[in-house]
């Protein structure tokens, strides 16, 4: 836990600074803005608003239903913890976001660079305020945790000992005091991990993080020569190729591109200088190939769109990368 450790101090600063926050918290958190859900939505009737079409990957018999973006891609206590405050962070990004796809859809984006900075900004909340992202936080926790309690029973055992001697007085003997106390003094931190805090913590000081590895990428525009784009409920998708092997959901350092769709004719990627660019149909396929193979749940489009057969075919392969994944 070395690495937690050499952090503890910022760590529970901000845990004791997030403690003060009195607002309620906000139960339904939705993981894509409702202002980009939008862009992939229409009127279904006259006096209905507006809808996307949602696709659940893991009943593709069901027959979909429109839902009205607020009621789609939203997890109760995502960040269950002091997510008020959170949610404002978000907002800082997401109040811009008309303006910004109204540049895009205009062509005028990339020549500004506060729109541009906004662009990126979106692709970094996308990135953190993910299932993925979650899983990965989870993951390494874990990892972590079980690694140095194991060192705490055997290499540590000194470390342990005199912290144990310091805060106690108590001098530990044989294992079975080695592994209650090795508990004890991890307690606090697994702790704030399992109440969210750490995660709280985390996700903000990721999305910082994320913007500042983001400002050194320029961003392009994809528009479709046929087709169009739909979104999954994961949908900014880091990828990487090295030769014939295109892989994803690596960390942003470790990508050549980051992708984002923003409506059914507007894809942001990540490149090496700043353009728009149209994208023939089979990149077009394979993009959305994409958002099916990383989302969670969902994928979603607008309702009238002809993409409910293109994504009936792509889930066997879904299923089985899944199935290879998980050992199944």
């Amino acid at each position: 836990m070395h690495n937690y450790r050499r952090r503890d101090a910022t760590i529970w600063t901000r845990i004791a600074e997030l403690a003060s926050e009195t607002e309620a918290p906000v139960r339904q958190q939705h993981l894509v803005s409702k202002v980009l859900l939008a862009q992939f939505a229409t009127p279904i009737r006259q006096t209905t608003g507006l809808h996307v079409q949602p696709y659940d990957l893991r009943n593709p018999q069901r027959l979909p239903k429109p839902r009205t973006p607020r009621g789609v891609c939203r997890v109760d206590h995502f960040v269950p913890y002091a997510s008020a405050s959170l949610e404002r962070t978000w907002n800082q990004v997401e109040q811009h976001l008309p303006q910004v796809f109204a540049a895009v859809a205009a062509g005028t984006a990339l020549t500004d660079p506060a729109t541009v900075s906004k662009l990126r900004d979106l692709i970094a909340l996308h990135w953190v305020r993910s299932h993925h992202f979650r899983d990965l936080h989870r993951s390494i926790f874990r990892a972590v945790y079980q690694e140095h309690y194991r060192r705490f029973l055997n290499e540590d055992q000194g470390l342990l000992r005199r912290a144990v001697w310091e805060k106690t007085g108590l001098l530990i003997t044989g294992p079975e005091g080695l592994a209650l106390h090795a508990g004890r003094v991890m307690a606090p931190m697994a702790d704030a991990y399992e109440s969210g805090k750490l995660f709280r913590v985390r996700i903000q000081d990721s999305f910082a993080k994320a913007r500042r590895l983001l400002d050194g990428h320029e961003v392009q525009i994809l528009r479709p020569a046929e087709g169009e784009f739909l979104i999954g409920d994961t949908p900014a998708v880091t990828v990487r190729q090295d030769g014939p092997l295109i892989s994803y959901n690596m960390a942003i350092g470790d990508s050549h591109t980051i992708v984002l769709p923003i409506s059914p004719t507007h894809l942001l990627s990540t490149g090496p200088h700043p353009a728009y660019l149209t994208v023939p149909r089979t990149q077009v396929d394979e993009l959305n190939t994409l958002q099916i193979l990383t989302a969670r749940h969902y994928v979603y489009t607008r309702p009238a769109s002809p993409l409910r057969l293109f994504i009936a075919r792509q889930i066997p392969q879904r299923d089985r990368i899944a199935g290879r994944v998980t050992g199944g």
